[in-house]
């Protein structure tokens, strides 16, 4: 039987689409690239009939689980040895954390360039893109583990090799899990994205094909399966992680904390865990040869920067993607948290919208931004709505979740002690409400920096990523890599930035264990 809340959550969806197919066919709503629900079925089914689908949705899939696979071995194994090795998180986390700041969209050029439009080269995107959840799960899992658990193995005199296995991986594989389930999100995500700029094939493949075409009811039937994929998979994914925790979400959340935490730390490491990036480069710079089509000496990369500024093209590019990028994660913020505060405050309104934003917020981004630029267009404005309209679930998801724990106790302290609404919300929700926010903020900075690279890509923007793709057709790998550095400074700043803020009011985990002493 149907649970009534179920029934609920279908009211919301169902009535759109009947909606929306009542005002097309009355004539109403007469927008070419907003096609009928009706036409959007038979595009579907075209797809089916054909095999189009199957194909396509076989290669993405393969792609993105194979991508998973590789990450789940690799990254819990370095993830393990980073945790268990003090002096590897020292000089290692700074180095992950720029790394893991560059949006894998970035890299399709120099992927193209050196591989070709290959699947290998989805897959090694796919791989980099899902490794770093992985990794710093992992790596903050055994980094949590309680030291009195160490001191009971050396009392009872068990072998390191030993504690490891019996002591230290049990306790991981909360956050292993965590990170799994978000890897295997990330993998389909890029999946697709690569696809868009690099193959025909997959499902970014047929959204990009039906964009160019101008079919918008193929590409909404893309976009729809794509949405279904997306859904299914974080589902599966929920109840892996769910039914392998002993705590269930409580314990999940724990894990996300402690990764987060451990996020924080490696933003604010000293300079030495920047030594192996350093070693890297100069490395490169001693070994590459100025004639490589993929692999230029960084030296070289300065120069292509300058080459751009005197030519009038670069700081324009910097300053349309910087402020897409800012503007658009501003407005998400505002949105995803005034709907969140929304859904979590009301019974009622989450029984009935959390169905619908549940499927929406595990729709792939890069499945959107076809979508949404042939809808609203190529302009500035447009846009920020795009990159803004995607990244505003994580947000929204973070803030709901919040507003529902919010201790009634502290409710009824305020009520008691004579609050205003208005000092109630200021002094007590807020407040409350803050830390999560800022998790969803900092998740979404990350997927703003990509889909506002995708929005330059595919629409007419003028920013870095028009820059980065022009320079791929060129050959240019000098002036690839040097744009690629360029955004990788502007993500990372912006991670250690929103780190920092989170910080004040949310302090890293031994500055808690102090107080609480």
């Amino acid at each position: 039987m149907v649970s009534r809340p179920r029934v609920v959550g279908l009211i919301v969806p169902l009535t759109a689409i009947a909606v929306w197919q009542l005002l097309v066919s009355a004539d109403v709503l007469d927008y070419e690239y907003l096609p009928a629900p009706r036409e959007v079925a038979d595009a579907l089914a075209d797809l089916v009939r054909t095999g189009e689908l199957a194909d396509d949705l076989a290669h993405t899939l393969g792609v993105a689980l194979a991508a998973a696979a590789i990450t789940l071995t690799v990254g819990g194994a370095l993830g393990l040895l980073i945790g268990l090795v003090p002096t590897l998180r020292t000089y290692l986390m700074a180095s992950i954390d720029v790394l893991r700041t560059i949006p894998a969209v970035a890299l399709v050029p120099v992927a193209v360039l050196t591989f070709g439009p290959a699947v290998t080269t989805e897959l090694i995107l796919a791989v980099y893109a899902a490794l770093w959840p992985v990794l710093i799960h992992t790596a903050a899992g055994v980094a949590a583990v309680h030291p009195r658990q160490y001191d009971v193995a050396r009392t009872l005199h068990i072998p390191r090799a030993a504690t490891v296995r019996k002591v230290v991986i049990p306790a991981v594989v909360p956050a292993w899990l965590v990170g799994a389930r978000v890897a295997a999100v990330v993998a389909l995500l890029v999946a697709i994205a690569a696809e868009m700029i690099s193959s025909p094939r997959g499902l970014g493949g047929g959204l990009i094909e039906s964009l160019n075409a101008l079919t918008p009811a193929r590409m909404w039937a893309y976009a729809l399966v794509a949405g279904i994929v997306g859904y299914l998979l974080n589902t599966a994914l929920r109840e892996v992680v769910r039914s392998g925790l002993p705590s269930g979400p409580a314990h999940a959340a724990r894990a996300t904390t402690n990764a987060a935490d451990h996020v924080g730390a490696s933003a604010t490491t000293p300079l030495r865990g920047l030594v192996p990036l350093a070693t890297l480069l100069i490395g490169w710079q001693l070994v590459a040869s100025d004639d490589s089509l993929s692999f230029p000496p960084p030296g070289t990369w300065f120069g292509a920067i300058a080459r751009m500024y005197d030519e009038g093209v670069l700081l324009p590019a910097i300053g349309q993607t910087l402020t897409t990028f800012v503007v658009a994660l501003a407005l998400a913020a505002f949105i995803g948290a005034a709907v969140g505060i929304a859904i979590g405050a009301s019974p009622w309104i989450d029984r009935t919208l959390s169905p619908t934003v549940d499927f929406l917020a595990a729709v792939p981004g890069a499945a959107f931004v076809p979508v949404a630029v042939l809808i609203l267009g190529t302009s500035p404005v447009s846009g920020v709505a795009v990159v803004a309209l995607v990244v505003s679930w994580p947000i929204l998801l973070n803030t709901a979740t919040a507003m529902r724990a919010v201790p009634a106790v502290r409710l009824d302290m305020s009520r008691t002690l004579g609050l205003s609404t208005g000092e109630r919300w200021r002094k007590v929700i807020l407040p409350t409400l803050a830390p999560g926010i800022m998790l969803g903020v900092r998740v979404a900075a990350s997927m703003a920096l990509i889909i506002t690279l995708l929005v330059d890509i595919l629409g007419a923007g003028e920013g870095i990523g028009r820059l980065l793709v022009e320079s791929q057709q060129k050959f240019d790998a000098r002036a690839v890599w040097g744009l690629l550095l360029i955004v990788g400074t502007v993500g990372y700043l912006t991670s250690a930035t929103l780190t920092r803020v989170a910080a004040r009011g949310h302090p890293p985990p031994d500055e808690r264990d102090a107080r609480s002493i």
